[in-house]
């Protein structure tokens, strides 16, 4: 690992597509369904990686060339590389996980930590067993700070990402219904996302919690710190949610009353580290959410709250009975996508959504895929098979003045739909 280290360069850092390879980079020939890196070393080389990382040796390397790094696993090697360069670092890293929100969140921590320190944070969704090594990677001696963002999708997942990442504080958004296949069930979900405190229990480390939540209360141990209690959270009629804490209040860019907990947690992390009041107000007010992450948008014919990055049983529930009670002076339409990864889980889920939306007294839904096209719905209810179905039909509907509400997971590419809205 040291003679790997060594031709590591955190100004150019690593690769793994030679498309996009820089000079000085290391090249870790990694295997997928569709592409195998190793096809691609020796032009590593030659357009100047320091180093080819390979556990098959092609025909065409050279293995006494000291660039060569033939291991058992490519993948491990990156791993292990990360947390070399985590310990080299040796600076604060924040951890971060949970069933919904987990890059809104990161996305506020930096906005408000970067006030005062020259921070990193995980790029766009880099949170799993690749894209945590190449947060890491990424980590340079300026950086004062860093925020992490940690996904799974089975138990174990967290475990190993903490032990990678080494966090010394940690926060887990919530306990949800997603990915039900990998984790077996929400008692699996729980266990596997509070594998995150169980790592920081045994290292000593910091755990911020919402004291509002049970789970996170009974999990996290008496050691465990909570929001601010004088933090106060509301939303106003244009949908967007206020914090205020005494005489500092701030208007976030964040829609629905559930983004409460969210900035909650950013102010109380913000204080923690030193910030003052003017200041977190400050890193709230620059968070503007992108990616259709529950952006609200004004189109020429309406208002649509865009939420088609991602979703599972928990987060559309919650952002549903959001939807419900705002914007109350046009007429709303609700526009659901199947959800993905619930496995055995998947017929009750989606039953139970549909059964949600009628008992909540909804009209003029339209229920996106196959999962959702096999409930029993009212047959007020339009069901489309696939996207581009759904698209035409709105096309002819020609809405104006609504208030609609998308939501779907981000296989079913939800955000196509705006075009015609």
């Amino acid at each position: 690992m040291e003679a790997l280290y060594a031709r590591f360069d955190e100004r150019v850092g690593i690769c793994s597509d030679s498309r996009s390879l820089a000079s000085g980079q290391i090249f870790f020939a990694l295997k997928g369904e569709r592409f195998d890196g190793h096809s691609f070393a020796l032009q590593a080389l030659q357009q100047g990686a320091s180093a080819v990382v390979v556990e098959d040796l092609p025909e065409d390397l050279d293995p006494t060339d000291a660039r060569v790094f033939h291991v058992p696993s490519v993948l491990q090697t990156l791993q292990e590389l990360a947390r070399h360069h985590r310990r080299h670092w040796g600076k604060r890293i924040i951890g971060l996980t949970g069933s919904n929100g987990k890059t809104t969140v990161k996305e506020l921590f930096a906005a408000v930590l970067s006030q005062k320190f020259n921070l990193h944070a995980t790029k766009g969704n880099f949170n799993n067993h690749l894209g945590v090594p190449f947060t890491l990677l990424q980590l340079q001696s300026a950086h004062e700070l860093a925020v992490v963002e940690m996904g799974a999708n089975h138990q174990g997942e967290i475990d190993a990402l903490s032990h990678m990442a080494e966090p010394n504080l940690g926060y887990i958004t919530n306990f949800g219904r997603a990915h039900l296949e990998g984790f077996g069930g929400i008692e699996g979900v729980i266990k596997g996302k509070t594998e995150l405190y169980r790592y920081l229990q045994g290292t000593g480390g910091e755990i911020l919690i919402n004291p509002d939540d049970p789970l996170q209360v009974a999990h996290a141990g008496s050691t465990a710190w909570t929001f601010r209690a004088e933090l106060h959270t509301w939303m106003e009629d244009d949908g967007f949610v206020h914090i205020r804490n005494g005489a500092h209040s701030v208007k976030s860019h964040l829609s629905g009353s559930y983004q409460g907990t969210n900035l909650k947690a950013a102010w109380t992390l913000g204080e923690h580290f030193g910030l003052a009041p003017e200041a977190i107000c400050a890193g709230i007010a620059s968070y503007v959410p992108t990616n259709n992450r529950g952006e609200l948008r004004s189109t020429e014919r309406n208002l649509v709250f865009l939420d088609a990055y991602n979703a599972n049983p928990s987060s559309m529930e919650a952002s549903f009975r959001y939807a419900t009670t705002s914007h109350m002076d046009r007429p709303h339409h609700y526009i659901a996508g199947d959800l993905f990864e619930l496995g055995a889980y998947s017929e009750e889920e989606h039953q139970r959504m549909v059964d949600l939306f009628v008992a909540e007294g909804a009209e003029n839904v339209w229920l996106i895929g196959e999962a959702f096209e096999k409930t029993k719905h009212p047959s007020t209810f339009r069901s489309f098979q696939t996207t581009d179905e759904a698209l035409a039909a709105l096309h002819e509907a020609r809405l104006t003045n609504c208030y609609v509400w998308v939501k779907g997971s981000r296989g079913m590419a939800l955000e196509r739909l705006l075009p015609a809205l």
